[in-house]
This record gives structure tokens, C-alpha cells and sequence, in this order.
């Protein structure tokens, strides 16, 4: 057993088998061309104040300006007028080009990928990153370096709302201080109808991880959601999409998160597929097992501990810590609910978890 100061601050995170690529992060040049001065150089204020380890944003507030940086500038991302692009087409290169409309756009433009202007910068960085990871491009495989940050398993053989109650509030409770990441590994989670439908999800990241491009981090920043400070990616719609998704592939993904991203913490919701995978449990810090006192619960967990005992796996018990979670186990009844976690009675018991 493991308490949580050591599953903390202890990385015993397995090296998976596979040998994958090392992306150095750059500021990606993002160039936005807009007659509005004053909205092209809020948006590049803002993006270079909060999203600088992304990108680096140039503007330009005039046609004849952007001729000469296209032809003197090497730019990787253009964001610019729809209204501009007939005009300057012709002077465009091997730019991503992204238009920016201001609602809808001509016949004729409708094959070019396109954001709304008059959303929030995060929505439009988010769709930004989505076509930019879509490009074409060749992935150089070397070995990755992994970072002092920390993957954490909830789970419990007995499943119930008990469980994402305890993952959602641990993920949140940690989020004050650190950056940190929910994924939930459930077959069926249901969470959609807490936190909104979104048309990207796990099934759609893992699905990018097999195309092997180079662009991971812009496809999986274009996915994050937020939780109060806790971001977190949709979980799978599909019981099928998630039923094909290998261990090997969740390895990958955990491994390109861990060596690429920023962040210092992954929370793991998992349900009975994932929490039967060996291997996968093997990637982990530290794994808290919510524990009912019935004894069909009671009766599940000795099944799922003798599982691991025969499949050799008793590193994985050695990072187990059982909980006895105080509170009802009704679940939270909209979004909002989950907000309030940290603040009740199961986030009060956390925070002194966290502190032994």
C-alpha cells in the first residue's frame, strides 16, 4: 500500500515498449490579417500572453503589408479576413490558411477551413490547433523524454457514482495549484450529459494518434475542456470505438501527454476494461480504489486483487490505496453540482488526504 504523498511524489511510470517521436515545442508563427486593429491586436495580446508556449502572434492591418510578409516572412498559420483572401490568394504559399469569417462565407471559399470572428479567442484557438494538426506531415520517430509530472488511477471493481465523484473532485482540488488533466477511461461514463456534448472526444484523439503525424499537442489542446481549472477531454460516446482502443494505444497517448504537454498531473477514471489492464495500471503513480462496505463490493475487490495475484501483477496492489469515501452516493445532477464538489463533504476529506 501507498500513501498519497508518495503516489505524489514518486514517478514510477514504466517506459512503454514502443519508441516514439520527441517533439521539441517552438512558438508556432501565427500570423492574423484583419483591417480591425483594434480586434487583431487584442487577439494578439492575448495569445501571446496566455498561449506563448504555442504560439508567437504577428498581425497585419493591411493588404499590402501582408504581400511583403508573405514574401519576406516565414509564416506557418495564417488567420486571415475571409474578405481579404480572393485578393491575396495568389501571394500565399505553404501557409496553413485559416479564414476568419464574420458569418457566412462565399460559394467558392466554403472548401477553405474556416473560424467564426466574433467567439471567444479560446474557442478559436481551439479550432485554430484542430485544422493545423490535421496537415499532412511526416513524423520523425525518437525516443522521448519523460517529465517529473505524475499519472493517478481511480478505480473500483464495484464501479458506481462514488468513484468519478472522487476522480472529478481530486482533479479539481489539485487543479488549484497544478496543471492537470482528467481522462476518463470508462466504457460507458454517461458524463456527456454533465459536462455538454462535444463534437471531439477520446475516440477522436486516439484516432489522430494513429494517423502519426507530428501535430499532437495542437490536436490534443484543441480537445481541452474546462472543469473550473481543471481541463479535461470528452470522454468515448462509443462502447465500440472504446472497445478497439488497445492498451498499447493508451500507453502512447499517456506517454505523448506526459513528454509533451504541460501538464504536472493525469487523473485516470478507470472503468472495468482499463482497470483489468495490466499494463496499462502499470503506467501509474498510484491507484485509489474507493472501497463499499457490502459485500457484493466487498467480494468484487478480493476477485479483482486475486486477478492481479495471478497475472503477476503484484507491483500494482503495492500502489493501491483503499478509501472509505463519507457522503451520499447519489451523483451530482448537472455541471454545476460538479463546481461544488470541492466545497462539500467529499472535498473536505481529500484536502486531508492530500495533507497526510
Amino acid at each position: 500500500m501507498i500513501s498519497e504523498s508518495d503516489s505524489i511524489k514518486n514517478c514510477s511510470m514504466k517506459k512503454p515498449d514502443f519508441v516514439l517521436q520527441e517533439v521539441i515545442v517552438k512558438n508556432t508563427r501565427l500570423w492574423i490579417a484583419d483591417s480591425d486593429a483594434s480586434y487583431a491586436d487584442a487577439f494578439r495580446e492575448y495569445v501571446n500572453l496566455k498561449k506563448s508556449y504555442l504560439f508567437q502572434v504577428r498581425m497585419c492591418t493591411r493588404k499590402e503589408q501582408l504581400r511583403e510578409a508573405l514574401s519576406e516572412e516565414e509564416i506557418e498559420i495564417l488567420l486571415i479576413s475571409a474578405t481579404w483572401y480572393e485578393d491575396l490568394k495568389d501571394s500565399i504559399r505553404n501557409e496553413c490558411v485559416i479564414l476568419l469569417s464574420e458569418g457566412g462565407l462565399p460559394k467558392e471559399l466554403h472548401r477553405y477551413p474556416a473560424v467564426y470572428k466574433y467567439q471567444s479567442v479560446e474557442n478559436i484557438l481551439r479550432e485554430i490547433m484542430y485544422y493545423y494538426s490535421d496537415q499532412e506531415e511526416e513524423e520523425e520517430y525518437c525516443t522521448g523524454v519523460l517529465k517529473d509530472n505524475k499519472v493517478i488511477g481511480v478505480y473500483a471493481p464495484s464501479g458506481g457514482i462514488r468513484k468519478n465523484k472522487f476522480a472529478i473532485t481530486l482533479g479539481q482540488i489539485l487543479a488549484e495549484e497544478r496543471n492537470v488533466l482528467y481522462l476518463n477511461l470508462e466504457e460507458c461514463s454517461g458524463l456527456s450529459e454533465l459536462m455538454g456534448g462535444n463534437h471531439w472526444n477520446l475516440s477522436d484523439l486516439i484516432y489522430y494518434l494513429r494517423q502519426k503525424k507530428s501535430s499532437f499537442l495542437y490536436r490534443l489542446n484543441s480537445m481541452v475542456q474546462k472543469l473550473d481549472r481543471m481541463d479535461y477531454i470528452p470522454s468515448c460516446e462509443s462502447y465500440t470505438d472504446f472497445v478497439q482502443i488497445t492498451t498499447e494505444e493508451w500507453q502512447r497517448l499517456l506517454y505523448l501527454i506526459r513528454t509533451q504537454s504541460t501538464y504536472d498531473v493525469l487523473i485516470l477514471d478507470l472503468g472495468i476494461l482499463a482497470g483489468h489492464s495490466v499494463d496499462l495500471l502499470r503506467q501509474l503513480t498510484g491507484l485509489y480504489v474507493p472501497a463499499e462496505q457490502d459485500l457484493i463490493s466487498q467480494g468484487r475487490f478480493r476477485q479483482w486483487q486475486r486477478y492481479m495475484q495471478v497475472s503477476d501483477a503484484m507491483d500494482v496492489l503495492e500502489k493501491v490505496q483503499r478509501l472509505e469515501l463519507p457522503g451520499s452516493p447519489e451523483g451530482p445532477c448537472g455541471e454545476e453540482d460538479l463546481f461544488m464538489l470541492p466545497q462539500q463533504e467529499l472535498g473536505c476529506y481529500i484536502r486531508g488526504l492530500l495533507q497526510e
